[in-house]
């Protein structure tokens, strides 16, 4: 439906008041119905090296977290090492006691 002639110039005049009123409001109207700027990652070929980047440095956490984890680094839980000599010296000592 077609504004009147009249209900056209009241229009236009609340505009132009609207304006020297509040500029930064009237510079955001008027941005309505205007094509966007090119974004950053609107290209196919930035969109890929994007997802690369995401991947990788999804990896490499995964990985460092593998590595610093205790189950990663080969520790064993709370199994106690026993030396050689310390080993040798109770089954040597038991078989000596046993002989007797």
């Amino acid at each position: 439906m077609a504004l009147s002639m009249e209900e056209q110039r009241m229009l236009d005049e609340m505009e132009r008041q609207l304006a020297v009123g509040d500029p930064k409001l009237a510079s955001r109207f008027t941005a309505f119905g205007q094509p966007r700027r090119a974004g950053m990652f609107t290209s196919t070929r930035a969109k890929t090296i994007t997802g690369l980047l995401a991947l990788a440095l999804i990896a490499a956490v995964t990985i460092m977290m593998f590595v610093l984890s205790p189950y990663g680094s080969g520790h064993r839980g709370s199994e106690p090492r026993t030396t050689p000599s310390s080993a040798t010296r109770g089954s040597g000592s038991s078989a000596h006691q046993g002989s007797s």
